[in-house]
């Protein structure tokens, strides 16, 4: 009688039990409409950040500045041209001591004062570097360091994609713990009350509430801590997409058959920081060879045009105003001779900083294949232990299917159908925080190849 009682009492079990998971299945749906007003996918996150973040926008602004370095460099060839205004109140003009014969009185001193109380003078000067090697190499360190800080820009941009991304990632799989642990409480209250029902029908034992209990309090403690990292995480996504922290972010759950990034070419090198270094490299070898260029002399030309007028009274607008023209023109050529071996100490300071910057390329160069062969490595380990854990979560569903059965046909206990669910679901975290650290992986083999834009 009583296994009669309690094959009916399973009867709405069973079709309990075959819906169960849709309650899951509805608490994720609730959790992205919630959000899908608001929602941000890695590349909108990537792109809001590459026109917000405060580091990227300060590199440009470093880039515009370097370009009018240059542009300031290019103008010292340019022709230079300058007007000057002058009025000179001699308020007491300097004496000079003639001999008296000038003036008929041989053998004395004569104090005589030369000039006139007002001088004006206006005019127009014009310079030209017509040769200078050294100017010349300005201007190209000057175009070289535009390209280099054009090249650090570049980097930091990609710095900032691998931030965002990191972030995203870490934020994704907690949000999608939260939903997936949201949807364990709801199974386990809708258990909760159906055990009870079958507790007051005697049925079912104090323990078994009790068991079920103490499951929804630690699946409680879970989902504050994964909503507090979620929350943390969150934050850190923010301040590197440079959007204001008090600003609403939802991220999509993460997609748990969601394809490998497409890598355009694992066995690149990061092309970035080549490029940065070699361009380093241009630009030692620029200035080493400005300062030779030091030894060169150099040919200016010089022009100047303009008129004076004295006078005791300022009259310089009058009728009797006599303006006196007056203009120049020379040819410049400086030629250094010797500067106490400054130039010789600095040649050879430079020299030492370009072989610096030739063992660092070679350092580089090794640390980036270094970086590289372990970044597929790492990558390879962590596909296997995926793929794993996508068959651990087949025999977790099987072991859970048949312990359904069982729990419907009478064979097992409802704490054993729970322990089977409970394994189902910590499956399903494991497979994905092994997601996780796949795209960790890629995301560490795209910052060694340099093979961002397989991201955005």
């Amino acid at each position: 009688m009583a296994q009669k009682k309690q094959t009916t009492m399973n009867k709405p079990i069973t079709r309990f039990m075959k819906h169960l998971h849709l309650v899951g299945l509805f608490v994720l749906i609730a959790y992205q409409q919630v959000s899908a007003q608001s929602t941000m996918d890695l590349r909108q996150c990537i792109q809001y950040g590459l026109t917000n973040n405060a580091q990227i926008q300060q590199s440009q602004l470093v880039v515009a500045r370097t370009n009018e370095q240059r542009n300031e460099t290019r103008a010292a060839y340019l022709p230079q041209l300058d007007g000057s205004v002058s009025l000179t109140n001699n308020l007491q003009l300097q004496t000079s001591i003639l001999p008296g014969e000038i003036i008929g009185q041989p053998g004395e001193e004569v104090a005589v004062q030369f000039g006139t109380k007002y001088n004006v003078m206006a005019g127009v000067d014009a310079s030209q570097v017509l040769y200078s090697q050294s100017l010349i190499y300005g201007m190209k360190i000057a175009e070289k360091s535009s390209t280099i800080s054009a090249i650090s820009a570049k980097k930091t941009e990609e710095q900032v994609i691998y931030d965002i991304a990191s972030a995203f990632y870490a934020a994704q799989v907690s949000f999608t713990q939260q939903a997936i642990i949201a949807s364990n409480i709801a199974q386990v209250d809708t258990l909760i009350r159906l055990t009870t029902i079958q507790f007051d029908n005697g049925f079912a034992k104090q323990i078994d509430l009790d068991r079920l209990t103490v499951n929804r309090t630690n699946l409680q403690t879970d989902f504050d801590n994964s909503n507090q990292a979620y929350q943390q995480q969150l934050m850190m996504l923010k301040y590197y997409m440079g959007m204001p922290l008090d600003t609403q972010l939802e991220l999509p759950l993460i997609d748990s058959e969601a394809n490998a990034v497409k890598l355009t070419d694992p066995e690149a090198l990061n092309q970035t920081d080549l490029s940065l270094l070699q361009a380093q490299q241009d630009l030692y070898s620029m200035q080493l060879k400005q300062i030779k260029a030091g030894y060169i002399p150099t040919l200016s030309l010089a022009f100047h045009s303009g008129i004076q007028i004295q006078q005791n009274d300022l009259r310089i607008f009058g009728k009797d105003a006599d303006w006196f023209p007056n203009s120049y023109v020379s040819l410049n050529l400086s030629i250094p001779i010797f500067d106490g071996l400054a130039r010789n100490s600095r040649v050879k300071q430079m020299t030492f900083q370009l072989k610096e910057s030739e063992l660092s390329e070679q350092y580089l160069l090794q640390g980036l294949t270094m970086q590289r062969t372990n970044a597929l490595s790492k990558l390879q380990i962590n596909q296997a232990a995926l793929e794993n854990q996508r068959r651990n979560i087949e025999l977790s569903r099987k072991v859970y299917e048949v312990t359904q059965a069982q729990y419907t046909g009478g064979l097992v206990t409802l704490t054993e159908l729970v322990n089977a669910e409970t394994a189902l679901k910590e499956s399903q975290t494991n497979y994905l925080q092994s997601l996780v650290q796949v795209k960790l992986a890629e995301l560490e083999l795209i910052k060694t190849t340099g093979t961002y834009t397989s991201l955005n």
